[in-house]
């Protein structure tokens, strides 16, 4: 996380959702520190009454950036494809 956000408040983390476009894709990685804050967005937009379309997908026994590391492990081509597929 960048040193000059808001944290977990920052709206680049938690966008509100007037700046929603109508399809959301959320990753998570099961070992992501970050992964509880994105599985308690995926609720929040689920419960809010929001009537775009909402997805989370859980990347298991993987941690934060996970796809960076080797861009092309199989996890890592499963991510872009998945992420470029939605496009």
């Amino acid at each position: 996380m960048c040193t000059n956000s808001g944290g977990l408040d920052d709206p680049r983390m938690n966008p509100g959702l007037e700046d929603l476009c109508e399809r959301v894709l959320i990753f998570v990685a099961e070992e992501d520190y970050l992964n509880v804050v994105g599985k308690n967005y995926y609720e929040k937009l689920k419960n809010s009454g929001w009537k775009g379309n909402v997805e989370i997908v859980e990347n298991e026994n993987e941690g934060h950036c996970f796809f960076s590391r080797d861009f092309n492990s199989e996890k890592s081509l499963e991510f872009m494809h998945k992420l470029l597929e939605g496009r």
